[in-house]
């Protein structure tokens, strides 16, 4: 049994245990990296929508295809018993049943300005050591989508572009078109991206 929640910053490097009994109290998510809460970005508009898009997508065609598939929408990720939580934006779990699907094989992070190249590559590891092949990042500012998908010990990867393209996600045997990844989220014009990049 987990213990109510504890609201105040983290003292020390903590454990699992500790880390999901706690709550900072100031609304924004955290994962656990190596015994240390580390604060994510608040979501955007843009974020939020294509998260539930894709929700929507996965979790109908995996229903209407009887898969003993699950898709978990910012659920905790346990990535070693001890020290370390990973939270991605979705998660998609198989197993016998549906109702018995507790293996984790996609992750889907829909990334925002802060997260760096090194990070997103440090995730990737994490979500290996827990048997995911397939790690999909998600642009919110432009149709791109590019999967990370297992091969051997590699990470080989596949990009899709447009909104009439589609992506192809082999761990669960779907194709998800673009159009319906960014359905209802609007983009800057090219020239405002470039200038809000070239002053950060």
């Amino acid at each position: 049994m987990v213990p109510p929640a504890l609201k105040q910053p983290a003292p020390k490097r903590m454990t699992v245990e500790e880390f999901l009994a706690w709550n900072p109290g100031d609304g924004l998510r955290y994962e656990l990296v190596d015994g240390w809460p580390v604060a994510q970005s608040a979501p955007s508009t843009a974020h939020g929508r294509i998260a539930a898009n894709l929700t929507i997508a996965i979790g109908n065609r995996l229903r209407a295809g009887k898969r003993p598939c699950v898709p978990e929408n910012g659920g905790g990720l346990r990535i070693d018993p001890r020290w370390s939580v990973r939270i991605p934006d979705l998660l998609v779990r198989c197993g016998k049943s549906r109702e018995q699907a507790d293996t984790p094989v996609l992750a889907i992070e829909i990334l925002s300005p802060s997260n760096s190249a090194s990070e997103m590559a440090r995730k990737r590891e994490d979500y290996r050591s827990v048997g995911i092949v397939e790690v999909v990042e998600v642009e919110q500012d432009e149709a791109v989508v590019r999967v990370h998908r297992l091969q051997g010990k590699d990470w080989v990867i596949q990009s899709a572009t447009g909104l009439d393209a589609v992506v192809p996600l082999r761990s669960i045997d779907l194709d998800i078109p673009l159009a319906e990844v960014y359905d209802a989220v609007s983009f800057d014009p090219p020239a405002e991206r470039s200038a809000e990049r070239a002053q950060s």
